[in-house]
């Protein structure tokens, strides 16, 4: 059994991401993290990753860091629900894999890191479920 202290993760909801709408809770769970991760959906899609920087700036003020990766590819081109719910199955598994990777590489025992999600998390966001 390791003597190390835990790691802490927090999955932090942001409302619909306008950085004027977090609540109090939101800004004080961001306030406790040293390291947010962030996986990017592609160049398209920029623009995400940019407001969750915006957000932290805006309310953050001691030091922290944004690391980020690559959000695995998920085929969405499947009209057959099979086959739909086994692409997404799949996304899910590497999805977890990733996470898991950064979370051991990028944080260290006793730190607290902190995943930024759209809305409530426990209500429609995947990830709680991938990082269970």
């Amino acid at each position: 059994m390791s003597d190390a202290p835990p790691r802490h993760i927090l999955v932090i909801g942001m409302g619909a991401g306008d950085p004027d709408h977090l609540t109090l809770a939101a800004i004080k769970a961001m306030r406790r993290a040293q390291v947010f991760f962030v996986l990017g959906k592609g160049r398209e899609k920029d623009s995400l990753t940019r407001l969750r920087r915006d957000i932290l700036a805006e309310h953050l003020t001691g030091p922290y860091r944004v690391v980020e990766a690559e959000d695995p590819w998920r085929d969405r081109t499947q009209d057959d629900r099979g086959r739909y719910t086994t692409a997404v199955h799949d996304w899910r598994h590497r999805r977890a894999d990733i996470c898991e990777r950064l979370i051991i590489e990028e944080l260290a025992p006793g730190e607290c890191g902190a995943f930024l999600v759209w809305g409530d998390p426990s209500l429609y966001d995947s990830t709680l479920a991938i990082l269970e």
